[in-house]
């Protein structure tokens, strides 16, 4: 390889030689590195940098020597320690502080070594904590008009109380497009702002004023028929309740309490808000007209915000800009209800939000900080045993360098509303806190690359966020894991994943309850799995097998493959007796010495099909649309097991 070419590559944070899957060592191609560098060219590092992360106590490492620094979060000035070499080091509290450094000021982020977490609870005796795992738009309740909202997770949550339980993890619940059949709750439009399809009005507007504007809007015949699909039709859901929602402003909406409290939400918004309901409104006009909904597609005038073409919008489209804030404030109304039913039913933790990693190019976050996002090039992830094409997600992701010069507005903003809605937050891939798999455009998935990001200071702001909302973190640390990366996540307090199906020695042998981490979370299976029972049974592997049209010869492998498998595993659970093998899972992970466990629903309830099928199209697999029919008596059976068990340690 060029020798100039690669330094050009490293100074860009583009990683020239890293590690596969398999172990195997790689070097990126030039054509890649060109491509990359190309992609990463308007996003040039900054001399200094807008934000410093430290650690409290820590020595700050710069030639200045200030006297004291002024807290943003208490308005005070606070004298800085000088250690017997001269060194100036950190305030011991965590926060947010201004250096005066000569004739310029330095934003410093002073974090706590690690983030809040299980062992900071309020106490319970010496229970250790667990909960259940819900796709929020699967859930059923009479009343819902065809999809899951945060009432059906209020009911659920009571249930997993009632138990013992201390948490109910939540599927994505971000701002979207509005979806069609390809919909996804992992390609948001804005990651800061609430999903407003999966909410329960009638919990803060009552049961009355929803019915009064069901028949008003006319949409009661389709708000009962879509409770009898077994799939969710997401096109027609998301017109039926722009309908319902826009009926229910215009009643309920207007009354004098309700437009106080509504002004109120506004004021403490600020000016966050307004851009993305802009955004919405416009999104929304556009799907009307049958017009892309893809700001990059529309005129060449939207992408500067102060243009006078979208402020002539802004002004005659007042009002559908008003209502996208309205409905912000619905949402966010209806959530906080729930958190707050959770944790006075007895949870602990209540709602663990579910954080995406990307955003979809063309939506509202990469409008509103395109100077930040990588243009040209999306998010995805290597060849490993699963994808040996590797995957290339549609996603867009901020440049490292521009967010780093930015002061990591964005993510410090996300990480605040996020965590201010519950008591914990997952992260999805945090894998891509350290390093980032893009593909530039016209290329494929195999022929991408590595692009580092500053992963101690993201750290850092995330523990600084997580004691501020006393909120714990997981993350989702499964796929090409880099050397050491799970250690520094545990150093920092943030939970890995131990997944049953992954947690396995290097000779593939299912490894015993009692050796899981202690700094991971317990899980049965996740979203991308098939559940416990439709793993035994293969299902999957028939879905997979008329996707990828499998020869007969490729079928009995799989399923050799599957069998081995499932053998394997119930060796391993011979030492967890049960009634059946998927409750001797149950036990297994129960008593697994992780301080945290979920539960899929879809394992709670014996389900076999699986919310999403990695790899397949609307037309193969329905992806993110099924509709879970839960059972109370075997919903409160299976969790007072789950429960009992919680409490007992595995041994051995």
């Amino acid at each position: 390889m060029n020798a100039a070419l690669q330094q050009r590559a490293l100074a860009a944070g583009i990683e020239v030689a890293w590690t596969d899957a398999q172990g195997q060592p790689r070097l990126l191609a030039a054509d890649t590195i060109d491509a990359l560098l190309q992609v990463l060219g308007s996003h040039a590092a900054g001399d200094d940098p807008a934000l410093r992360v430290v650690v409290a106590g820590a020595p700050l490492g710069m030639p200045e020597r200030p006297r004291e620094a002024f807290c943003l979060d208490t308005r005070r000035h606070v004298p800085l320690l000088h250690d017997a070499q001269g060194r100036v080091h950190a305030p011991d509290h965590p926060g947010h502080y201004l250096l005066q450094l000569g004739s310029r000021e330095q934003h410093l982020a002073v974090a706590p070594a690690r983030c809040y977490g299980v062992a900071d609870l309020a106490s319970r005796s010496s229970e250790r904590a667990w909960g259940v795992s819900a796709q929020v738009y699967g859930l059923r309740r009479s009343d819902d008009g065809g999809l899951g909202d945060n009432q059906a997770v209020a009911a659920v949550g009571r249930h997993v109380a009632a138990a013992g339980g201390d948490a109910i993890a939540l599927s994505p619940l971000h701002a979207a497009t509005p979806p069609d059949e390809g919909f996804s709750p992992y390609s948001p439009s804005h990651r800061a702002w609430l999903d407003t399809l999966q909410i329960a009005p009638a919990q803060v507007a009552g049961t009355e004023a929803l019915h009064d504007a069901l028949e008003r809007s006319g949409q009661l015949q389709a708000w009962v028929q879509s409770e009898r699909s077994p799939l969710i039709d997401w096109h027609a859901q998301d017109t039926m309740r722009h309908r319902l929602w826009t009926s229910l402003r215009q009643g309920w909406g207007q009354q004098p309490e309700v437009r106080s409290a509504f002004d109120a939400f506004l004021r403490e918004a600020g000016d966050s808000l307004y851009p993305h309901a802009l955004f919405a409104a416009h999104q929304r006009l556009a799907r009307t007209r049958g017009e892309s909904t893809d700001w990059r597609h529309w005129d060449s005038d939207w992408a500067d915000p102060d243009s006078a073409l979208v402020q002539d919008f802004a002004q005659r489209h007042a009002s559908a800009v008003e209502h996208e804030c309205f409905l912000q404030w619905l949402a966010a109304q209806c959530w906080q209800h729930t958190q707050a039913q959770l944790l006075g039913s007895g949870q602990r933790i209540g709602l663990i939000w579910d954080l995406a990693t990307g955003f979809e190019p063309g939506g509202s976050e990469a409008w509103q900080h395109r100077g930040l996002v990588v243009q040209d090039a999306h998010i995805g992830a290597p060849p490993d045993a699963f994808n040996p094409d590797g995957q290339d997600w549609g996603l867009a992701a901020y440049a490292p360098a521009s967010l780093q010069r930015s002061g990591y507005a964005p993510l410090r903003t996300l990480l605040d509303r996020m965590m201010s809605r519950g008591g914990g937050l997952r992260i999805d891939h945090i894998l891509g806190w350290s390093r980032l798999w893009f593909v530039p455009a016209g290329m494929s998935p195999r022929d991408g690359g590595y692009v580092r990001y500053p992963l101690h200071d993201l750290l850092g702001l995330l523990a600084l966020a997580s004691w501020r909302h006393r909120c714990l973190v997981i993350g989702e640390d499964l796929g090409t894991v880099p050397v050491d990366l799970r250690q520094t996540l545990a150093d920092h307090g943030v939970y890995g994943m131990d997944v049953l199906q992954f947690t396995r020695d290097a000779q593939g042998a299912f490894v015993p309850p009692a050796r899981w981490r202690t700094h991971a979370v317990a899980m049965s299976s996740t979203h991308d799995l098939p559940p416990l029972a439709g793993w035994r049974a293969g299902t999957d592997l028939g879905a997979l097998s008329r996707v990828h049209a499998w020869n007969s010869q490729e079928q009995a492998m799989a399923l050799r493959r599957r069998h081995h498998d499932v053998e394997q595993l119930d060796r391993m659970l011979q030492g967890f007796p049960a009634s059946s093998p998927a409750q001797a899972a149950l036990r297994a992970v129960a008593e697994s010495a992780a301080p945290l466990a979920l539960f899929p629903l879809e394992d709670v309830l014996a389900e076999r099909q699986q919310p999403n099928l990695p790899g397949t199209t609307p037309a193969q697999h329905p992806n993110w649309r099924r509709r879970l029919s839960w059972r109370v008596p075997r919903l409160d059976a299976t969790l007072r097991w789950i429960a009992r068990h919680r409490r007992t340690r595995a041994h051995g």
